[in-house]
């Protein structure tokens, strides 16, 4: 095999019999992006080889496409079958806003997915070159227009796992295209729980499950992608990557910035939601991200005990709507009509925003943003102590079997770890309910409904009074996604069902090493 000397194919290359390479414009972990022209249609199109990198290298003297080594022959297969499944998805595809297959050539040793040229070029120009030009009302219409291309797509199980800049073009109208599905296409299968592979996601806009490998892949993977995408649009300046921020979360929001930015804060607080790292604090789908956007409001989680939450706090609302209506019946005694409306039906929506503002300026909320995330810390540290001890035990456990070749008789061995299973676990027992008891006291600190709000707050107006309960009602739900954040950090805390399952694997090395003695 020849050392290669050349990655892209020199201009004046044939591809099939009517495609006549200009030039390679874009190299990737996936393939390399040619402009071609169409001789038969007389236009200029984007060529697409696959040629993974590492995996494979291209003769020097007959442009043939070989694998690296021998050993390599089965990935790069797989590469070319990653092609052909994505060439498969984009033909089913339909829309203006997702890149079309014009046709698919096989040669070289490769195969060739040719598409329409995209005059306008990438988003990431647009960014670098003329970012200050682009108008609010600009961006969020081709928010828009990728939000419907998501929705299509996921309609069809197809999630993209790499929308970045460089991944979105504009056609000769200006509209935005999304390009690329290789990562897509590297991992299809929506159920696994691991989604780094080669080519897979690019650092700045991944979700936290892409670059840790732990989680599912769904929408909301997408959805940060997009929602990082637009930070960078709206700021100039890229978020800082997911597992950076797990360590310390140093993105400044946007919508704490909104008196200096000129776009609507429904739509930066719905970024700022899709960029959070814990997928279920962001949009599940786009019909929930574009109601929110519509109302003006937050997603719901969609986390077990979330839910009972939210059972309650519907009770709560129809408990204070329910007296909304009595009071409506006795105002009406005194020819005063009363009624809960709502928010599409709200009288303005600077009142309501004005409100919003009143009421959380009166349950001091910078306090309580502040209390919350002292109480986050602390209930790290108590995960870090609480894994601590779990690691201290079946380290203990593991000491006691070095000990089994000491041991004269396999009955007092046995009996021996009996004990100090039983000893152990009792601590263990202990620890795991005092962390317990700790959250379930704290945790009523911050914890806030639509009543305690109702008790602290009273409206000043009559316009007021007929938005309050549905601006309680609001309130309550952004102060719930809070909640859920806690409660998801304190539901992956290790619990003793690790330990037993330690037990178990280490009783049986007992039981060997008993049976070795006799």
């Amino acid at each position: 095999m020849q050392t290669m000397s050349v990655i892209d194919l020199p201009p004046g290359t044939r591809i099939g019999d009517r495609y006549k390479l200009l030039k390679a414009i874009g190299q990737g972990g996936f393939g390399i992006t040619y402009i071609a022209w169409d001789e038969s249609e007389r236009c200029q199109v984007a060529v697409k080889e696959c040629f993974p990198q590492g995996i494979c290298v291209r003769d020097a003297t007959s442009g043939m496409v070989v694998p690296a080594r021998d050993s390599f022959e089965p990935r790069y297969m797989k590469a070319i079958e990653y092609m052909r499944r994505e060439v498969t998805t984009l033909a089913g595809l339909d829309h203006d806003s997702i890149v079309r297959v014009r046709d698919v050539i096989w040669g070289n040793g490769s195969v060739f997915c040719v598409m329409p040229w995209l005059p306008g070029g990438t988003l990431r120009d647009v960014i670098d070159k003329k970012r200050a030009s682009i108008s609010p009302l600009q961006a969020t219409d081709w928010l828009h227009s990728l939000l419907n291309a998501l929705r299509y797509m996921h309609e069809r199980s197809i999630i993209h796992r790499d929308i970045k800049p460089a991944n979105i073009m504009f056609d000769e109208q200006q509209r935005p295209v999304i390009i690329d599905f290789g990562a897509a296409l590297n991992r299809a299968e929506r159920t696994s729980s691991t989604t780094t592979s080669q080519g897979a996601f690019s650092h700045n806009y991944a979700a936290p499950e892409q670059i840790t490998g732990k989680g599912h892949v769904g929408p909301w993977t997408d959805f940060y992608s997009l929602a990082a995408t637009w930070y960078e649009l709206i700021t100039g300046v890229p978020p800082e990557a997911a597992d950076a921020r797990l360590l310390q979360d140093d993105v400044k929001m946007l919508s704490k910035q909104a008196s200096k930015l000129d776009y609507p804060v429904e739509m930066l607080a719905l970024l700022d939601c899709n960029m959070s790292l814990h997928a279920k604090l962001r949009c599940q789908s786009v019909e929930q991200w574009e109601q929110c956007w519509a109302e003006g409001s937050l997603p719901t989680i969609l986390h077990p005990a979330q839910r009972r939450r939210r059972v309650i706090l519907t009770s709560a609302v129809f408990c204070i709507v329910a007296l909304g209506g009595f009071y409506a019946i006795y105002s009406s005694k005194r020819e005063e009509s009363l009624r809960v409306i709502p928010l599409s039906q709200m009288p303005t929506r600077d009142a309501r925003a004005e409100l919003t503002r009143y009421i959380q300026h009166e349950i001091h909320f910078q306090e309580f943003f502040q209390l919350c995330e002292e109480y986050r810390r602390e209930l790290a540290l108590l995960q870090e102590k609480h894994a601590r001890a779990t690691d201290q035990f079946v380290a203990r456990y593991a000491k006691l079997i070095d000990g089994v070749q000491e041991a004269k008789a396999a009955g007092e061995v046995s009996r021996a770890l009996y004990r100090e299973h039983r000893r152990l676990s009792n601590v263990f027992d202990k620890e795991t309910s005092a962390l317990r008891a700790s959250y379930m006291k704290d945790k009523k600190r911050f914890f806030l409904s639509t009543e305690d709000i109702q008790e602290q707050v009273r409206p000043r107006n009559r316009e007021e009074e007929l938005m309050f309960p549905t601006v309680c009602g609001e309130i309550s739900m952004k102060l719930s996604a809070y909640e859920a954040g806690f409660i998801v950090i304190f539901s992956e805390m290790p619990d003793k069902e690790k330990l037993n399952e330690e037990y178990l694997k280490l009783e049986k090395s007992l039981s060997d090493k008993s049976v070795s003695l006799l």
